[in-house]
């Protein structure tokens, strides 16, 4: 990153936390990987070179001019680069019979990461979550649905704040990998567990009034003993019971301490409404089958919006669904 600043000081742009090698693939000698995107009219960034023997280095380097088929395909990689342009790149990854064996290294490291220092716990989260990636898009990638891909870059997003993550949270995000992994299993259905489940959840909250929607994921908060949490499932079927008969849900209660309609959770749940709303198709089913899990909407849906943000750093590009919007949340 302070290589990152040094080059082309004089043009803005945030430095990455981390890269990776954006050409073609290639030997294991001279990978590229984007440090900075600079914020410049001819376009550019500060691009990272390295070999698996040497520590990076960066230069500034302007945009490569080409194009594709139409003037929007543009290549996003820098000029006079090795290799074919990025709107010619096969996304298919090659076999590597090495892979699956450091991905179960790294998830034991991580299972273990009492026993190491921190370092060796931030590398094996990367490797781990980086390798599963490779071996899906080696194999079964384009034929997962968008709410797998969506947990994948979920777990992707994850990799750099194992730093501050407690051992409990870190063991956790070695069994969301472990589940990942399973996918390339040839008994393997070749979905997470729980997508379809979670796709009728959302077809569900998606038919219901906004008003039950609100209702709806307003409950599905972390339980703090004074009210239980209704199950998800359980939920969307009383809801669309009382919809359905054209009832409207109970106005919320003024005080907080009203058993299971307090006027926090209201006001929470049309947060999480507004914001799910916005959310590619896919990340809304994967944020519905964390919630259905167990995990608080709101920081379901706010964990898939920094999932997709964080994303960028990967050379992810994910379009948000604006069509879908109602109005965009602050």
């Amino acid at each position: 990153m302070i290589q990152a600043y040094a080059e082309g000081q004089d043009t803005p742009g945030m430095a990455r936390s981390s890269t990776a090698c954006g050409l073609a693939e290639h030997g294991r000698d001279g990978h590229w990987g984007i440090a900075r995107e600079m914020v410049s009219a001819r376009g550019g960034a500060v691009w990272a070179t390295w070999t698996e023997d040497e520590v990076p280095c960066c230069f500034a380097i302007e945009a490569c001019p080409k194009t594709g088929p139409t003037p929007q395909d543009a290549c996003s990689l820098f000029s006079e680069h090795p290799g074919v342009c990025s709107f010619a790149l096969d996304a298919t990854l090659a076999e590597d019979p090495w892979r699956a064996g450091r991905i179960d290294a790294a998830l034991k490291v991580l299972s273990a990461c009492g026993v190491h220092d921190q370092q060796t716990v931030h590398t094996a989260a990367h490797d781990a979550a980086l390798l599963t990636w490779d071996e899906l898009r080696a194999g079964i990638w384009t034929f997962l649905p968008d709410s797998d891909r969506a947990a994948v870059y979920r777990l992707i997003s994850r990799t750099n704040s194992v730093r501050t993550m407690k051992p409990h949270a870190i063991m956790g995000h070695a069994r969301d990998i472990t589940e990942v992994t399973r996918l390339w299993s040839s008994s393997s259905p070749c979905r997470l567990a729980h997508g379809e489940l979670a796709e009728s959840h959302a077809a569900i909250l998606e038919a219901l009034p906004s008003e039950w929607q609100v209702k709806v994921l307003g409950g599905q908060r972390l339980p703090d003993g004074a009210a239980p949490r209704t199950p998800l499932g359980e939920a969307l079927r009383e809801a669309s019971l009382q919809a359905g008969t054209g009832q409207a849900p109970p106005s919320a209660g003024r005080n907080w301490e009203v058993d299971w309609d307090r006027q926090r959770d209201r006001e929470t749940g049309a947060r999480v409404v507004d914001r799910l709303s916005y959310l590619p198709d896919g990340w809304r089913v994967d944020a519905m089958r964390r919630i259905a899990a167990g995990t608080d909407a709101l920081s379901a849906v706010s964990d898939a919006f920094t999932a997709i943000n964080i994303s960028c750093a990967y050379g992810v590009r994910l379009a948000w669904n604006s069509h879908r919007l109602r109005r965009v949340p602050a």
